[in-house]
């Protein structure tokens, strides 16, 4: 039979082959997840601790080592998980044998093997499966040296126990309960040999560094389901048919749920036997709990302990066979109330994990350039019900840089409306009600945060709303008010020019403009708006100069070439204005206005010939015009009617 010690090896390689087939396949059923290009919210800061970057704390010290020694000597480290993970099934298999035989250890090794969320966390760049492989070493090791060496090969069990504690912090209060089981074993010994390794621990821990909470709560602890802080471990099982089976939660959550409430019941007659080797599993459970509990329980921290629990269960489900009817009816009476106790908490969809998955789904997508997907990914998050603000803002970036302004309003009126006191998402919003061309909407919320907010910064803003929705005597207000905080503030002093301008105070718009020539961002425009005042109120000969002078800094100024052709033409010099269309002419072929403007020029210098070419290439030109503008109003029209139908 296969539990003979004599097909034991060969039981335990293949129940190895078949650990290896879900992970394998696993992996290659996600490997177009872009968790594998783009770092997880949990797994980036093992990866820049890996890196030498960033000087955040990690949960777990020892595995961004153990990943920079992978990558060192170029090693996948999701493939030695993999390898990890079927090495901790034959370790498995071995405590099994010693505590309760080869039966008990294969059965939980074969658990083990096909445990949904440990397949889960191969593909994952997180500790758990380090730390279960070092932690079943120590077990393994601690209890083949109890029976089998002396007191000094326990100096190597202390710097197990030290790796175990950079690997799993969570497991630091079993490093006494060790000392201990080794002290009342009569081994006093090997109980100084281990403490003195268990000191290097503590050094390494200190220097190293750690996280004293990981996130989660105490019911999470027991809870059937698995939850990770940012993400939804059940999300995956969409990507993969392996973890479809052997993962799920439909009234009842498996695989947890029901090992838990077997391992109460092996841990139970654990203690009623007293057993050495067995109370030694159960001291790492029960100390393992409450660190995890102190720690941060979720599926990923307490996943150090699901192995020893599939020993107990296994364990539990044997001796529960050996007890008569009525004990047999009474354990199973308490094992559906558990159940029912550890299942209950569990939803059958939890809205916040696929949130956070989402919203994690939308960063990669977006880091990946795969924008409409990350769109997507964003918008699960919302209806989900997420509340996480940058979700907002990163889903109205993304319908910006798609094109799509609209849909980036509506996104932004959603997060106002969800936080109306939120001055950042009012001012974004003002900020894209002006982008899509809705002054009006703009100033109410401008003039709103400036009012109730004491903004004063947003006064540019606000007369910026102002001037483009026609309220000129509000915009020179806001104006003046934000020039007397600011009064070396060019564009401030620009757009008041602008606002004078437009509300018919020529001589103020003139002295604005003038008091900005010496601007290295502003001189030329001012220069130009000037002299566009200037030729308004008739004074050609002082808008010439400050043409020429806007030329001489930027000579291919095309504004300022058309202007002061015009200028020069109504001072009838057509001459001259010939020679700043003609290089207008080079830099804008086709646009039919400049060519316009040339044949008048070659008509009044009595060039027919070239006045009468120039004439046929301003109407060629402009029905080329016309002809585009009517073919981009019909597109817009179409594109609007599919996306009304698409809404």
């Amino acid at each position: 039979m296969i539990w003979r010690n004599d097909n034991f090896g060969a039981a335990v390689i293949g129940i190895a082959l078949v650990a290896l087939w879900p992970r394998l396949t696993y992996l290659d059923e996600v490997k177009q997840n872009p968790s594998l290009e783009v770092p997880t919210t949990a797994s980036m800061p093992y990866i820049e601790a890996a890196r030498g970057e960033g000087n955040a704390a990690v949960a777990s010290p020892l595995y961004p080592f153990f990943l920079r020694g992978l990558v060192t000597v170029g090693l996948a480290p999701r493939y030695v998980q993999v390898l990890l993970g079927v090495a901790s099934c034959a370790l498995l298999a071995l405590i099994g044998r010693t505590l309760w035989g080869p039966g008990t250890g294969l059965i939980a090794a074969l658990c083990a093997a096909l445990y949904g969320p440990a397949v889960y966390f191969t593909g994952s760049l997180l500790p758990p499966v380090l730390a279960v492989f070092l932690v079943l070493s120590l077990l393994a090791a601690l209890l083949w040296t109890d029976q089998r060496s002396n007191g000094w090969a326990f100096l190597g069990i202390g710097l197990l126990l030290a790796l175990c504690l950079l690997a799993a912090p969570q497991v630091a209060l079993f490093a006494p309960v060790v000392l201990w089981w080794l002290w009342i074993g009569e081994r006093q010994r090997a109980c100084w040999a281990c403490a003195l390794g268990t000191a290097c621990a503590l050094v390494l821990w200190y220097f190293l560094g750690m996280v004293t909470n990981a996130g989660g709560s105490l019911d999470l602890l027991v809870r059937g389901g698995e939850h990770l802080p940012a993400l939804d471990m059940y999300h995956a099982r969409g990507d993969s048919a392996v973890l479809a089976a052997l993962l799920w939660k439909w009234g009842f959550a498996f695989p947890f749920g029901l090992v838990l409430p077997l391992a109460l019941l092996g841990m139970g007659f654990t203690l009623a036997a007293r057993e050495r080797g067995a109370l030694l599993a159960l001291l790492f459970v029960g100390t393992g709990a409450v660190g995890t509990a102190l720690y941060g329980a979720h599926a990923e921290t307490r996943m150090v302990l699901v192995p020893v629990l599939l020993l107990f269960a296994v364990s539990g489900v044997g001796q529960l066979a050996q007890l008569s009817w009525a004990g047999r009816g009474i354990a199973v009476a308490g094992l559906v109330l558990v159940a029912g106790l550890v299942n209950a908490s569990t939803p059958a969809m939890d809205r916040a994990a696929q949130a956070s998955q989402h919203r994690y789904l939308g960063r990669a997508y977006a880091e990946l350039g795969m924008t409409a997907t990350a769109i997507a990914a964003y918008e699960q998050a919302l209806t989900a019900g997420s509340i996480d603000k940058d979700v907002y803002w990163a889903l109205a970036a993304l319908y910006d840089a798609s094109g799509k302004p609209e849909r980036a309003l509506g996104i932004s009126r959603a997060f106002v409306a969800r936080w109306p006191a939120d001055e950042r998402g009012q001012r974004v919003l003002g900020d894209r009600y002006m982008a899509a061309g809705r002054p009006q909407e703009a100033c109410t919320i401008y003039q709103q945060l400036v009012t109730s907010g004491g903004q004063e910064a947003l006064l540019g803003r606000l007369g910026d709303a102002q001037l483009t929705s026609g309220a000129l005597a509000e915009a020179v207000q806001s104006y003046e008010r934000l020039l007397t905080l600011s009064p070396d503030s060019s564009r401030v002093r620009y757009q008041l020019a602008r606002a004078y301008a437009a509300g018919g105070r020529m001589e103020d718009a003139e002295r604005s403009y003038r008091q900005l020539l010496d601007s290295p961002t502003y001189g030329v425009q001012a220069r130009l708006e000037a002299a566009a005042l200037l030729r308004h109120n008739g004074k050609l000969a002082a808008a010439e100069p400050l043409l020429s002078q806007a030329l001489a800094l930027a000579p291919d100024y095309r504004a300022g070439l058309l202007l002061l052709g015009e200028v020069l033409l109504e001072q009838e010099r057509p001459g001259e204005a010939l020679t700043h269309w003609l290089r207008l002419a080079e830099l804008e072929p086709h646009n039919w206005r400049v060519q316009g403007q040339l044949s008048k020029a070659y008509s009044l210098l009595g060039r027919d010939a070239e006045a009468r070419d120039a004439e046929a290439r301003y109407q060629r030109a402009r029905q080329r015009a016309q002809l585009q503008q009517r073919v981009e109003a019909e597109q817009k029209v179409l594109a609007e009617k599919i996306l009304g139908e698409n809404l």
